[in-house]
């Protein structure tokens, strides 16, 4: 091979590995920002939540005294002492709309859950954002779960996954804090590592991803399971 053609592949050679260092560069970069804008997106809707159910609370008095009955889509009360105080652009409490998607959500990485919200009280806010009710407790005493409050950071659309675009919230039966993320009881660790609900990429649903977010100050860091 003359030293003309090795100039050459040389010069092929060093332009492909340049376009692929950029490739990776703004791939990460891309990625940066889903997470930054992912974690801002969560913690903004936390205070509109904690808002509403404040505001709920002066006419309404706390979810203990609702009503709710497990087991119940309990349509009316969650219209008239949570949906209400919310920025509610179409509400799909009474019959399924395009707030929620009709198929089960992924775990983190692409594993399969039974979970499809498509049915439950939901509502799609004007942030493009919407959230499904499923009730849980009794939600008598003081610090009884209420529901779980699902929140799907775009609505319907793509990932669907627990930990990318879908986060869990607790509601609880509590004088001032009546909604929390899921399981923020635990360690560190725990939200991390549970088998069944870590914020992992093995876990059956990683539901513990809200509470590891907000654990780690409203940010996914490096060793969040992207």
């Amino acid at each position: 091979m003359d030293e003309f053609l090795q100039s050459r592949f040389r010069a092929v050679g060093a332009v492909t590995v340049l376009v692929l260092a950029i490739f990776f560069i703004v791939l990460l970069f891309v990625q940066y920002r889903e997470k930054k804008d992912t974690a801002i997106k969560l913690k903004i809707f936390y205070s509109d939540i904690v808002q509403a159910f404040l505001i709920s609370k002066n006419y309404n008095s706390v979810a203990g005294e609702w009503g709710l009955k497990p087991g119940y889509k309990n349509v009316e009360i969650l219209n008239n002492n949570l949906f209400h105080y919310l920025k509610v652009k179409e509400n799909c409490a009474q019959k399924p709309g395009t707030c929620m998607p009709d198929t089960k959500y992924k775990s983190i990485k692409e594993k399969q859950t039974n979970i499809n919200l498509y049915n439950f009280p939901s509502v799609s806010l004007q942030n493009g954002i919407s959230i499904a009710v499923e009730t849980i407790g009794k939600c008598k005493k003081e610090n009884e779960p209420c529901a779980l409050i699902y929140t799907d950071l775009n609505g319907p659309e793509e990932p669907n996954a627990f930990g990318k675009d879908m986060f869990v919230f607790l509601m609880i039966n509590h004088q001032s804090v009546a909604v929390l993320p899921y399981n923020n009881s635990l360690s560190t660790d725990e939200l991390s590592n549970n088998a069944k609900f870590g914020c992992n990429e093995n876990a059956d649903v990683a539901m513990n991803c809200c509470a590891l977010i907000a654990r780690k100050g409203w940010r996914i860091d490096k060793k969040y399971p992207w």
